[in-house]
């Protein structure tokens, strides 16, 4: 598979901000350890549809202020976009409103070259 030989052959690198993890980073730290997380796309529900992380929760941008009931305090949140710019301001969003366990994992094309399944809506 090619989700763990890409792992192990490449190390994750290290961000320099804390709550931003490339994708070999988020899959060593949360999904080869099967540490409980909430996985979010605030992607656009026709980008949602076309393709998303199996287990991906859809919470477009626009729609984060006023879907926060939605986006768990006691686990880890992990965010990504298409290529990391609105998972990044949605992180801003949540950590105003208080939230401390939220990352940025970028992008959708760099979490499919890591392997993670890729589910779509027919």
């Amino acid at each position: 598979m090619r989700f763990f030989s890409t792992l192990f052959k490449q190390e994750p690198a290290e961000s320099a901000d804390p709550y931003t993890l490339d994708a070999a980073e988020y899959a060593v730290r949360f999904v080869l350890t099967n540490v409980p997380h909430k996985l979010v796309d605030v992607r656009s529900p026709a980008e949602f549809a076309a393709g998303y992380v199996a287990g991906a929760q859809n919470i477009p941008l626009p729609e984060v202020s006023e879907q926060m009931s939605r986006i768990p305090r006691d686990v880890p949140v992990m965010l990504y976009c298409r290529s990391g710019n609105r998972s990044g301001q949605a992180m801003h969003l949540l950590q105003m409103a208080g939230y401390t366990n939220v990352y940025n994992i970028g992008g959708l094309s760099g979490l499919a070259a890591q392997g993670l399944p890729i589910d779509k809506n027919d």
